[in-house]
Protein backbone atom coordinates (compact mmCIF):
# COMPACT_ATOMS: atom_id res chain seq x y z
CA UNK A 1 0.00 0.00 0.00
CA UNK A 2 2.79 2.42 1.15
CA UNK A 3 4.74 1.37 -2.60
CA UNK A 4 1.33 2.25 -3.80
CA UNK A 5 1.15 5.73 -2.41
CA UNK A 6 4.87 6.76 -3.37
CA UNK A 7 3.71 5.84 -7.38
CA UNK A 8 0.79 8.39 -6.79
CA UNK A 9 3.08 11.26 -5.14
CA UNK A 10 5.41 10.86 -7.78
CA UNK A 11 2.87 10.74 -10.58
CA UNK A 12 1.14 13.94 -9.40
CA UNK A 13 4.14 15.55 -8.96
CA UNK A 14 5.29 14.94 -12.41
CA UNK A 15 2.15 15.99 -13.44
CA UNK A 16 2.58 18.97 -11.74
CA UNK A 17 5.85 19.55 -13.84
CA UNK A 18 4.83 18.22 -16.83
CA UNK A 19 5.21 21.55 -18.53
CA UNK A 20 7.49 24.02 -16.97
CA UNK A 21 8.71 27.49 -17.67
CA UNK A 22 11.51 29.09 -16.31
CA UNK A 23 12.80 32.22 -14.87
CA UNK A 24 15.79 33.55 -14.06
CA UNK A 25 17.15 37.09 -12.57
CA UNK A 26 18.91 39.10 -10.22
CA UNK A 27 17.14 41.35 -7.45
CA UNK A 28 17.66 43.05 -4.45
CA UNK A 29 17.29 40.85 -1.01
CA UNK A 30 13.96 43.48 0.83
CA UNK A 31 12.63 42.57 3.44
CA UNK A 32 9.72 40.78 1.52
CA UNK A 33 12.03 38.68 -0.16
CA UNK A 34 14.19 37.83 2.66
CA UNK A 35 10.78 36.66 4.74
CA UNK A 36 10.28 34.16 1.68
CA UNK A 37 13.58 32.52 1.38
CA UNK A 38 13.73 32.45 5.20
CA UNK A 39 16.96 34.93 4.37
CA UNK A 40 18.12 36.62 7.91
CA UNK A 41 17.90 40.48 7.78
CA UNK A 42 20.73 40.72 9.54
CA UNK A 43 22.35 39.13 6.66
CA UNK A 44 24.64 41.25 4.58
CA UNK A 45 23.21 40.22 1.22
CA UNK A 46 23.89 43.00 -2.52
CA UNK A 47 21.49 40.67 -4.41
CA UNK A 48 19.59 37.55 -5.05
CA UNK A 49 19.86 35.28 -8.27
CA UNK A 50 16.96 33.53 -9.02
CA UNK A 51 15.84 30.38 -11.25
CA UNK A 52 12.39 29.69 -10.74
CA UNK A 53 10.87 26.67 -12.80
CA UNK A 54 6.99 27.11 -12.58
CA UNK A 55 4.86 23.92 -13.67
CA UNK A 56 0.89 23.93 -13.45
CA UNK A 57 0.52 24.00 -9.84
CA UNK A 58 3.95 23.57 -7.95
CA UNK A 59 7.06 24.97 -8.73
CA UNK A 60 10.98 24.58 -8.05
CA UNK A 61 13.19 27.56 -6.79
CA UNK A 62 16.93 27.52 -6.58
CA UNK A 63 18.28 30.78 -4.90
CA UNK A 64 21.74 31.96 -4.11
CA UNK A 65 22.51 35.47 -2.55
CA UNK A 66 25.85 37.03 -0.80
CA UNK A 67 27.92 40.40 -1.36
CA UNK A 68 28.71 40.97 -4.98
CA UNK A 69 32.27 40.33 -6.14
CA UNK A 70 33.70 43.83 -7.56
CA UNK A 71 34.25 43.35 -11.36
CA UNK A 72 31.98 40.21 -11.84
CA UNK A 73 28.97 38.83 -11.75
CA UNK A 74 29.38 36.64 -9.20
CA UNK A 75 29.31 36.37 -4.79
CA UNK A 76 32.27 36.91 -2.34
CA UNK A 77 30.43 34.61 -0.36
CA UNK A 78 27.77 32.55 -2.01
CA UNK A 79 24.96 31.07 -0.05
CA UNK A 80 22.09 28.83 -1.50
CA UNK A 81 18.87 27.84 -0.78
CA UNK A 82 16.46 25.84 -2.65
CA UNK A 83 13.09 24.88 -2.05
CA UNK A 84 9.88 23.50 -3.58
CA UNK A 85 6.13 24.65 -3.18
CA UNK A 86 2.71 25.31 -3.82
CA UNK A 87 1.37 27.61 -7.00
CA UNK A 88 -1.99 29.37 -7.41
CA UNK A 89 -2.68 31.56 -10.68
CA UNK A 90 -5.65 33.92 -10.92
CA UNK A 91 -5.38 36.03 -13.94
CA UNK A 92 -2.21 37.21 -14.19
CA UNK A 93 -1.06 37.41 -11.05
CA UNK A 94 1.06 34.08 -9.61
CA UNK A 95 1.04 32.88 -5.45
CA UNK A 96 3.73 30.94 -4.27
CA UNK A 97 3.64 29.06 -0.79
CA UNK A 98 6.21 27.58 1.13
CA UNK A 99 6.36 26.97 5.00
CA UNK A 100 3.80 28.93 5.53
CA UNK A 101 5.16 32.04 3.80
CA UNK A 102 3.68 33.24 0.22
CA UNK A 103 5.24 36.05 -2.11
CA UNK A 104 3.38 37.28 -5.58
CA UNK A 105 4.50 37.80 -8.68
CA UNK A 106 3.12 39.25 -11.54
CA UNK A 107 3.29 38.13 -15.46
CA UNK A 108 3.65 40.86 -17.48
CA UNK A 109 3.76 38.69 -19.99
CA UNK A 110 4.97 35.10 -20.89
CA UNK A 111 8.90 36.09 -20.98
CA UNK A 112 9.02 38.47 -17.95
CA UNK A 113 7.45 38.14 -14.28
CA UNK A 114 7.93 40.98 -11.65
CA UNK A 115 8.10 40.16 -7.81
CA UNK A 116 4.96 41.78 -5.61
CA UNK A 117 5.19 44.11 -2.38
CA UNK A 118 2.47 44.84 0.36
CA UNK A 119 -0.98 45.75 -2.00
CA UNK A 120 0.20 43.90 -4.73
CA UNK A 121 2.64 46.49 -6.25
CA UNK A 122 5.28 46.06 -8.40
CA UNK A 123 8.89 46.00 -5.74
CA UNK A 124 11.44 48.93 -6.90
CA UNK A 125 14.82 47.63 -7.55
CA UNK A 126 18.02 50.38 -7.52
CA UNK A 127 20.54 50.92 -9.78
CA UNK A 128 21.93 47.42 -9.89
CA UNK A 129 19.13 45.13 -9.62
CA UNK A 130 15.31 44.89 -10.37
CA UNK A 131 12.62 43.00 -9.13
CA UNK A 132 11.71 41.12 -12.83
CA UNK A 133 12.65 37.79 -13.64
CA UNK A 134 13.28 36.71 -17.67
CA UNK A 135 12.13 33.36 -18.90
CA UNK A 136 15.31 31.64 -20.54
CA UNK A 137 13.15 30.81 -23.41
CA UNK A 138 11.21 33.91 -24.51
CA UNK A 139 8.48 34.01 -26.88
CA UNK A 140 7.35 36.00 -29.50
CA UNK A 141 4.61 38.43 -27.90
CA UNK A 142 2.60 41.97 -27.78
CA UNK A 143 1.48 41.45 -24.45
CA UNK A 144 1.60 43.78 -21.54
CA UNK A 145 -0.82 43.14 -18.77
CA UNK A 146 -0.47 46.32 -17.04
CA UNK A 147 -3.00 49.23 -18.09
CA UNK A 148 -0.58 52.28 -17.55
CA UNK A 149 -2.08 55.48 -15.42
CA UNK A 150 -0.83 58.73 -15.88
CA UNK A 151 0.04 59.68 -12.43
CA UNK A 152 3.40 60.03 -11.60
CA UNK A 153 4.41 63.13 -10.11
CA UNK A 154 7.58 64.55 -9.35
CA UNK A 155 10.34 67.15 -11.61
CA UNK A 156 12.29 65.91 -12.46
CA UNK A 157 11.69 61.98 -12.59
CA UNK A 158 14.63 60.02 -11.47
CA UNK A 159 14.83 56.34 -13.12
CA UNK A 160 18.01 54.01 -12.71
CA UNK A 161 19.34 50.49 -13.49
CA UNK A 162 21.45 48.13 -15.21
CA UNK A 163 20.93 46.00 -18.57
CA UNK A 164 22.34 43.41 -20.85
CA UNK A 165 24.29 45.35 -23.32
CA UNK A 166 24.08 43.97 -26.95
CA UNK A 167 20.48 44.37 -27.62
CA UNK A 168 20.16 47.85 -26.81
CA UNK A 169 23.98 48.90 -28.20
CA UNK A 170 22.27 47.66 -31.70
CA UNK A 171 19.30 48.78 -30.98
CA UNK A 172 20.91 52.34 -30.59
CA UNK A 173 23.95 52.12 -33.38
CA UNK A 174 25.92 52.61 -29.98
CA UNK A 175 28.70 49.57 -31.39
CA UNK A 176 30.00 48.48 -27.81
CA UNK A 177 32.29 45.84 -28.58
CA UNK A 178 31.74 42.02 -27.56
CA UNK A 179 33.17 42.74 -24.36
CA UNK A 180 30.39 45.00 -23.04
CA UNK A 181 28.54 42.72 -20.69
CA UNK A 182 26.16 45.63 -19.45
CA UNK A 183 25.09 48.27 -19.46
CA UNK A 184 24.13 51.34 -16.53
CA UNK A 185 21.52 53.91 -17.08
CA UNK A 186 20.45 57.21 -14.83
CA UNK A 187 17.86 59.39 -16.27
CA UNK A 188 16.31 62.67 -15.32
CA UNK A 189 13.03 63.50 -16.80
CA UNK A 190 12.11 67.01 -16.48
CA UNK A 191 8.45 68.32 -17.45
CA UNK A 192 7.35 71.53 -18.16
CA UNK A 193 6.71 73.41 -15.05
CA UNK A 194 3.29 75.51 -16.67
CA UNK A 195 2.14 72.59 -18.89
CA UNK A 196 3.13 69.14 -17.12
CA UNK A 197 4.07 67.94 -20.33
CA UNK A 198 7.44 66.47 -20.84
CA UNK A 199 10.37 68.44 -21.82
CA UNK A 200 13.78 67.31 -22.05
CA UNK A 201 15.96 64.85 -20.08
CA UNK A 202 19.72 64.34 -19.01
CA UNK A 203 21.33 61.31 -18.96
CA UNK A 204 24.77 60.41 -17.22
CA UNK A 205 26.44 58.85 -14.62
CA UNK A 206 26.41 58.81 -10.64
CA UNK A 207 28.99 62.35 -9.61
CA UNK A 208 29.34 63.20 -13.25
CA UNK A 209 29.26 67.01 -14.00
CA UNK A 210 25.24 67.91 -14.25
CA UNK A 211 26.76 70.51 -17.49
CA UNK A 212 28.37 67.57 -19.23
CA UNK A 213 25.50 65.10 -18.58
CA UNK A 214 23.99 64.25 -22.40
CA UNK A 215 20.41 66.23 -23.09
CA UNK A 216 17.49 64.74 -25.18
CA UNK A 217 14.19 65.16 -25.78
CA UNK A 218 11.25 63.03 -24.40
CA UNK A 219 7.11 62.18 -24.68
CA UNK A 220 4.69 60.13 -23.97
CA UNK A 221 2.25 58.37 -25.97
CA UNK A 222 -0.70 56.12 -24.81
CA UNK A 223 -2.21 53.83 -27.25
CA UNK A 224 -5.33 52.19 -27.27
CA UNK A 225 -4.87 49.34 -25.01
CA UNK A 226 -3.51 51.80 -21.89
CA UNK A 227 -0.26 50.96 -22.92
CA UNK A 228 1.74 54.45 -21.97
CA UNK A 229 5.41 54.55 -23.85
CA UNK A 230 8.04 57.01 -23.15
CA UNK A 231 10.12 57.62 -26.50
CA UNK A 232 13.55 59.30 -25.56
CA UNK A 233 15.28 61.19 -28.48
CA UNK A 234 19.21 61.59 -28.46
CA UNK A 235 21.11 62.79 -31.31
CA UNK A 236 23.65 59.93 -30.28
CA UNK A 237 21.07 57.11 -30.78
CA UNK A 238 20.05 56.24 -34.33
CA UNK A 239 16.44 55.76 -33.24
CA UNK A 240 14.66 57.09 -30.08
CA UNK A 241 14.38 54.82 -27.22
CA UNK A 242 11.42 53.28 -25.99
CA UNK A 243 10.11 52.39 -22.21
CA UNK A 244 7.14 51.28 -21.29
CA UNK A 245 5.47 52.19 -18.08
CA UNK A 246 4.86 49.56 -15.60
CA UNK A 247 3.69 52.01 -12.55
CA UNK A 248 5.01 55.67 -11.25
CA UNK A 249 8.15 53.08 -10.04
CA UNK A 250 8.90 51.10 -12.85
CA UNK A 251 9.98 51.43 -16.86
CA UNK A 252 10.59 48.20 -19.25
CA UNK A 253 12.98 48.71 -22.29
CA UNK A 254 11.34 47.99 -25.59
CA UNK A 255 12.51 46.97 -28.49
CA UNK A 256 11.65 49.08 -31.72
CA UNK A 257 8.47 47.13 -32.23
CA UNK A 258 7.48 48.10 -28.45
CA UNK A 259 7.39 44.41 -27.63
CA UNK A 260 9.37 43.87 -23.91
CA UNK A 261 13.08 42.98 -24.20
CA UNK A 262 13.81 40.01 -22.17
CA UNK A 263 16.84 40.27 -19.85
CA UNK A 264 19.19 37.26 -18.37
CA UNK A 265 20.10 35.75 -15.22
CA UNK A 266 22.38 39.04 -14.29
CA UNK A 267 20.43 41.84 -15.73
CA UNK A 268 16.72 42.86 -16.33
CA UNK A 269 15.30 45.10 -19.00
CA UNK A 270 13.86 47.64 -16.22
CA UNK A 271 14.25 50.97 -14.82
CA UNK A 272 13.75 51.51 -10.88
CA UNK A 273 12.37 54.99 -9.59
CA UNK A 274 14.79 57.21 -7.05
CA UNK A 275 12.60 59.80 -5.01
CA UNK A 276 15.59 62.32 -5.92
CA UNK A 277 18.74 62.87 -7.83
CA UNK A 278 22.00 62.19 -6.33
CA UNK A 279 24.28 64.79 -5.22
CA UNK A 280 25.87 66.43 -8.20
CA UNK A 281 28.69 68.72 -8.63
CA UNK A 282 27.70 71.86 -10.80
CA UNK A 283 30.85 73.05 -11.31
Amino acid sequence: MKAFFSILLSLFACASYAKTDTYVGSTPANIVVRDFLGISSTDSIDFIRWKLEIGTDGYRLDAEYGRASAGSPGFIDRKQVAFDGQLTHSGNRYTLSHAGKVISILELNANVLHLLGPGNNLLIGNGGYSYSLNNVQPVRTDAFNIPSVQTAAGNPLVFEGRTPCQELSALLGLNKGPACNKMKWYFLLYQDSLTGKPSYFLMGGIAYKIETMTRGSWQVETGPNGKAVYRLYCDTWSRPLRLLKGDDNTLFFTGADERMLVGNQDFSYTLNRRKEPYPRIER
